[in-house]
């Protein structure tokens, strides 16, 4: 179960790169680079340990493998859209917003069930980061 944590973990995390990248090629008006695609997918495939056993604790295992699912479908979605030759970039901001939504849906969860704190520094700042709404 911690495996899953762990993967659910460093999924969010690669979307926030994304996240974080493409907002600020837009604001240099340039495009995300092809190595931040391929730093975030990395990092998307790579179990994180840390934050990953804290998060094991408060989510039972049918609710991660569900979390798991649905960010490693918007990390594709994510990815896509930025490698699509013919992509515009209307689409890419759907699928940056979409991406920074469920990184927030996810945050909720944990601070559901986890007495409303986020367990690591690292989870706090994406939610920090990802203007996550309260």
């Amino acid at each position: 179960m911690i495996e899953i944590a762990g993967l659910v973990v460093a999924g969010v995390t690669a979307l926030g790169t994304i996240v974080q990248a493409f907002y600020t090629a837009r604001e240099k008006n340039r495009k995300i680079s092809r190595a931040s695609l391929k730093k975030a997918e990395a990092r998307a495939g790579e179990p994180l340990k840390v934050g990953a056993k804290r998060v094991a604790e408060v989510i039972d295992q049918e609710l991660l493998e569900a979390l798991q699912n649905e960010i490693e479908i918007r990390h594709r979605k994510l990815i896509e859209a930025f490698r699509a030759e013919t992509g515009n970039e209307t689409e890419r901001e759907k699928q940056v917003e979409a991406a920074r939504q469920q990184i927030c849906r996810f945050l909720k969860q944990v601070r559901k069930f986890n007495a409303g704190q986020l367990p690591t520094k690292r989870l706090k700042d994406l939610w920090v980061s990802n203007r996550c709404p309260k």
